[in-house]
């Protein structure tokens, strides 16, 4: 069965990356993968102001209107663009919502594939957080640099608990194609059940992979950043970890690590809640 990935674009009030489309395209290509891209165009609520204004609301909403639909075709073409050069078959999907309904709508549509991409930025957070824990599915997370080889090694953030075990049923189809796996805890952040990591070492063996199991300590710093680094320390191409978090009066509560991951990502990341 080929695998089909999901390209959740967003036109307003920013636009995503062309960097993210180059590095779906890319993910896609090693993954012999089709892509299906989401491309909302925004439908602004009229709004009726209560006091007189000499702002023309009317006119605002038709421009930004406007700005979405430009955007959309834009990185629609662009898409269409670098997916033809790689070979890569791709769905453009545009769609009309209205603009506080674009996040859920998105996180709605990822539900029908086997993962969704998505680049980490503090500006893309709300539609990240969206698509992380309302769609169900896997979400592979790009830093805002250009990434273009295949994955090969895979660093996973082990601590034991079940939602590193549902990430790396997640990361199944790009493990199925990896040849070599790093296990990295960190022992001073909490404790680590060794017989369940070695449970997983001897599974994955038994799979095919090469397996190395790392233990680093925070010292103080963040989880995240440690184990970033132990991972592209050791030449990983992905790093595979839970996500925590829960809706709080629709905002979300992060986990220390999942937060960090979120905005400041050094290496792409498969992420699962």
């Amino acid at each position: 069965m080929k695998a089909q990935f999901h390209l959740p674009l967003a036109t307003y009030p920013d636009a995503s990356s062309f960097s993210l489309l180059q590095n779906a395209v890319a993910v896609c290509h090693h993954q012999k993968a089709d892509l299906t891209a989401s491309i909302p165009l925004v439908r602004m609520e009229p709004v009726q102001p209560r006091l007189p204004s000499f702002i023309d609301l009317e006119k605002k909403r038709a421009e930004a209107e406007r700005f979405s639909n430009d955007n959309g075709s834009v990185l629609g073409q662009t898409l269409r663009d670098y997916a033809k050069k790689a070979e890569v078959e791709v769905e453009i999907q545009p769609f009309d919502t209205s603009e506080p309904f674009v996040a859920q709508t998105l996180a709605e549509l990822s539900r029908a594939y086997d993962l969704s991409i998505l680049e980490a930025s503090e500006l893309m957070r709300p539609l990240i957080e969206s698509v992380l824990f309302e769609s169900g599915r896997p979400l592979l997370l790009f830093p805002s640099d250009n990434f273009c080889g295949r994955i090969d090694a895979v660093a996973v953030a082990w601590d034991g608990g079940a939602t590193v075990a549902r990430a790396l049923t997640g990361a199944r189809l790009l493990l199925e194609q990896a040849s070599r796996v790093v296990l990295i805890s960190v022992t001073d952040d909490k404790q680590i059940d060794e017989r369940s990591r070695d449970h997983l070492v001897a599974a994955l063996g038994k799979a095919g992979l090469a397996v190395d199991v790392t233990a680093v300590q925070a010292n103080g710093d963040s989880p995240a950043s440690v184990i970033q680094a132990a991972a592209l320390e050791r030449k990983a191409d992905l790093l595979v970890a839970g996500a925590f978090g829960h809706s709080r009066l629709r905002e979300f509560v992060l986990g220390g690590v999942t937060r960090s991951l979120l905005t400041r990502l050094e290496i792409p990341a498969l992420l699962c809640h």
